[in-house]
């Protein structure tokens, strides 16, 4: 899908619209006005959230107290929020959140009411939950995963959980939240955590290699920075842990080639020749129990320092069906540029001067 194709389906990107659901039911939209939703998607480790401020048209102050409209009153921590975001008749938007409230900020404002309303996905939930235990009889990082999520089934509406393989150490989680101890397992694989339309996923990078967006220069492209840099790029890493039957024998294992994250040639090591061998990284990682773990283990590192190499972000006209964890296509623009990059994180904001969409996008090839 085009921008062009895209503005044909959404009302050539005019009239946006913006209503939330609360609990399952339609928050009423007839007495509330919309004046700022900033949803922030990302396929990153933090939870995604929604920031809005909704003012009541029916708050009112009677004998010196303040009356809120009975919208806002309905709004409380806890409660679940979907917001849908659109063009034209509302039954046209789409769903790009799902979550729970986390805070709320009453503001009076003269004879303005409004209520600064913040909600986050279940991730916010796992955060809060600390266990010290060993995961008997789990040898794979995937079942331990999956194992953590099946005690907040009611928060979400479905998980991708990527298999993993065996691994010989004990899988424990030790004085950590569940949420910490997720991402420490996905950082282990160089994996992402992340919730879209209130669906938990598990999953590596490759995933997901389908492009959601091609993106061409026009009216509805605003903006398009990317940015390549030398920061932290190496020429391999190296994993290293004690063998405890033979110490002269460690388990080790050099990665040297990076697994291509969107399209380009050269990674950030072969794009300069000041990347020599002497930069390097080592680590020594004594939870790793034998050589193929030490393997997968510097590969992982590896490729989660590869993909500080190219970073940048799009400005677009707003547009709901973007998501973080699948690619966006450049095109027509040079054929350095153009080509396929992974979506960390998508921002939609809508406000009194309309709906923008911001892509921000990351790869380890140009």
């Amino acid at each position: 899908m085009t921008l062009n194709e895209a503005a044909q389906k959404n009302n050539g990107f005019e009239r946006p619209v913006a209503y939330f659901k609360l609990n399952d039911a339609p928050l009423s939209g007839e007495s509330l006005i919309y004046h700022d939703v900033r949803v922030t998607l990302t396929a990153g480790m933090e939870a995604s959230d929604c920031t809005a401020e909704i003012v009541g048209q029916y708050s009112r102050f009677e004998d010196g107290e303040l009356v809120l409209d009975a919208a806002l009153e309905s709004i409380v921590l806890g409660a679940k929020l979907e917001v849908f975001l659109g063009y034209g008749d509302s039954k046209n938007a789409e769903s790009v959140f799902v979550g729970y409230v986390s805070s709320t900020e009453l503001v009076v404002e003269g004879e303005k009411t409004s209520l600064i309303v913040t909600a986050m996905d279940c991730k916010q939930f796992m955060m809060n939950s600390y266990r010290s235990l060993r995961k008997k009889d789990i040898k794979k990082y995937s079942e331990a995963v999956s194992d953590v999520l099946k005690d907040y089934s009611a928060l979400y509406s479905g998980t991708v959980v990527e298999a993993t393989g065996e691994t010989l150490a004990p899988i424990e989680q030790h004085n950590q939240s569940d949420y910490d101890f997720v991402v420490s397992l996905a950082k282990k694989l160089n994996y992402l955590f992340y919730v879209v339309g209130g669906k938990v996923h598990f999953v590596s990078y490759k995933k997901y290699t389908d492009s959601v967006l091609t993106v061409e220069p026009g009216k509805y492209l605003r903006r398009l920075r990317r940015e390549v840099t030398l920061a932290r790029q190496v020429k391999s890493v190296t994993v290293r842990s004690h063998n405890v039957e033979d110490a002269d024998k460690p388990f080790e294992s050099k990665a040297v080639s990076v697994t291509a994250v969107g399209g380009g040639q050269k990674t950030g090591a072969d794009s300069s020749k000041l990347i020599t061998n002497v930069l390097s990284k080592t680590v020594v990682d004594n939870s790793v129990q034998s050589e193929a773990e030490a393997k997968a283990r510097a590969e992982a590192l590896l490729n989660e320092l590869s993909m500080g190499f190219l970073t940048g972000e799009m400005e677009i006209a707003g547009l709901p069906a973007v998501i973080p964890g699948r690619m966006v296509t450049v095109a027509k623009i040079s054929k350095d540029l153009n080509r396929d990059y992974f979506i960390t994180k998508v921002v939609h904001h809508v406000d009194t001067q309309g709906f923008e969409t911001t892509v921000h996008f990351a790869g380890n090839k140009v």
